[in-house]
């Protein structure tokens, strides 16, 4: 994969997430996790609410060969949408909640 688009799809994907940094609740804090690296991001809501622990992925992206996986998305968020906004190809971005034999026949619909 051309390093160029993996910083690019590292740029958006950060940019995306970063969005959420601010939802903050008065018994939950957001952290975001970016990690170039293994090129995982995710947004994390943690917290307490009384006894209760809160501690929920909202959104896990990763970048796999050259495709960026929505692995969860428990936002009402369209993210796909989003990415191709931010100039993410379409056809780059596949949902990780599919059956791999599922994303590839959508592979090479897109292709």
């Amino acid at each position: 994969m051309d390093s160029n688009a993996i910083t690019f799809y590292q740029t958006c994907v950060k940019s995306l997430l970063s969005q959420y940094e601010g939802l903050n609740t008065e018994w939950s804090t957001i952290e975001t996790i970016f990690d170039d690296v293994q090129m995982r991001y995710m947004v994390l809501r943690v917290g307490w609410n009384d006894q209760r622990r809160i501690h929920l992925c909202l959104v896990h992206i990763d970048i796999q060969d050259d495709r960026v996986i929505i692995q969860a998305n428990n936002t009402e968020d369209a993210l796909d949408d989003e990415l191709v906004a931010l100039g993410v190809p379409r056809e780059k971005i596949y949902p990780g909640i599919l059956p791999p034999n599922v994303r590839e026949q959508l592979r090479s619909k897109r292709m």
